[in-house]
């Protein structure tokens, strides 16, 4: 039952308001879901969610990354 609970929950639709967002966000978040998820603002709100998860996991990669380079300069450069 609680399952069933959590799934209607979940597909339930409500609105929302943003306050204090400056205007030319706004205008670019407005552009962008108009021109990528046909004017559709929840699709954009997904889409920048799974942007943030994924680059979340990208930054530690891309930090070892820099490192390991920066080691290798290292030797390259006789541990200068």
């Amino acid at each position: 039952m609680d399952d069933f609970v959590e799934e209607i929950e979940n597909k339930r639709k409500t609105n929302f308001s943003v306050t204090n967002m400056p205007v030319g966000n706004l205008k670019e978040f407005k552009k962008l879901c108009k021109e990528e998820y046909g004017d559709v603002y929840y699709v954009g709100i997904i889409q920048l969610m799974k942007t943030k998860k994924l680059y979340e996991q990208i930054i530690p990669l891309l930090s070892s990354l820099q490192k390991d380079i920066n080691e290798l300069k290292s030797k390259l450069n006789g541990g200068k």
